[in-house]
């Protein structure tokens, strides 16, 4: 062992290789919390939300494509210059204020668990066309939020049908759907996500809190209602499935108006781990 073998020092007698192999452990320790946040965490890693800050970040200095893979890397950094500031003596030592301090930003760090998708049905508060706020009678209006030049204006209610855009989402299995799909839903091997860029909105498609999800043939069939602030806005879906290349659309909702998508995969014999690493989570 490092600090049995050579005698401890104190932290101005380690030389450059000593320093290198401190820096190394720390490093170890960063990566195996790492590996160990990811594989037990699943979707509800803290990568996936520190991926979304760096993101944001990044866009403030004009560049928001900054890869999962870039995280890592700047997360094992960190752990093996973190020795500079702890000085442990041991490689071991190192490894295991590397590990801790990985735990403490997870443990820190909160997940980004998206809702489960709605229904176009839900009677709940937000926004509602005039035209349609007028026929519903005794409707209680608290303020206007949003008039679109000359269209509609749009107010917060206290009742009432919520305005939602009504969204129709195809996914297309070439080589037909997993017929263990719920598995695969458990254990995170199949995920998908559905955002609204205007209201900064993110659903797990894979789970319902009113939308509803059919199987027919080799294709999932999504319905769900999407909470709108605007007449328009530009939403995004990623799919993300084991044998199927990651697929990251967008398109343009507008209300009153049925949206049809339809997204079609791809196969892929690369592991989705590694298909992440090369992907941006910034929703």
């Amino acid at each position: 062992m490092y600090g049995v073998k050579r005698g401890f020092k104190s932290p101005g007698e380690f030389g450059v290789g000593d320093i290198a192999g401190l820096g190394l452990a720390g490093a170890a320790g960063i990566i195996a919390a790492l590996v160990t946040d990811y594989q037990q965490q699943g979707e509800a890693s803290a990568l996936f939300t520190i991926n979304q800050w760096i993101v944001q970040l990044g866009s403030l200095l004009g560049f928001t494509e900054i890869p999962l893979w870039m995280v890592v890397i700047g997360m094992t950094v960190l752990g093996a210059g973190s020795i500079f500031y702890f000085q442990p003596i041991t490689r071991q030592g190192a490894f295991a204020q590397g590990f801790g301090l990985l735990a403490v930003i997870m443990t820190a760090t909160p997940a980004d668990l998206a809702g489960g998708i709605e229904s176009i049905n839900d009677n709940l508060p937000g926004l509602q066309p005039a035209s349609v706020r007028e026929a519903s009678m005794g409707a209680q209006l608290i303020n206007a939020s949003y008039t679109p030049g000359a269209a509609s204006l749009y107010q917060i209610q206290t009742s009432g049908e919520a305005a939602k855009y009504d969204v129709h989402l195809t996914i297309n299995f070439p080589d037909g759907i997993p017929s263990d799909i719920d598995t695969l839903i458990r254990t995170g091997a199949i995920r998908g996500r559905l955002h609204n860029e205007d209201t900064k909105e993110t659903w797990n498609l894979f789970r319902s809190a009113g939308g509803t999800i059919q199987r027919q043939g080799d294709s999932l069939l999504i319905h769900a209602g999407v909470p709108a602030r605007s007449e328009t806005a530009q939403l995004w879906v990623r799919i993300e499935c084991t044998g199927y290349v990651i697929e990251e659309q967008s398109a343009t909702a507008t209300l009153g108006e049925r949206l049809d998508w339809s997204i079609d995969l791809d196969t892929s014999n690369m592991p989705l781990f590694f298909q992440r690493l090369r992907k941006s989570y910034w929703f």
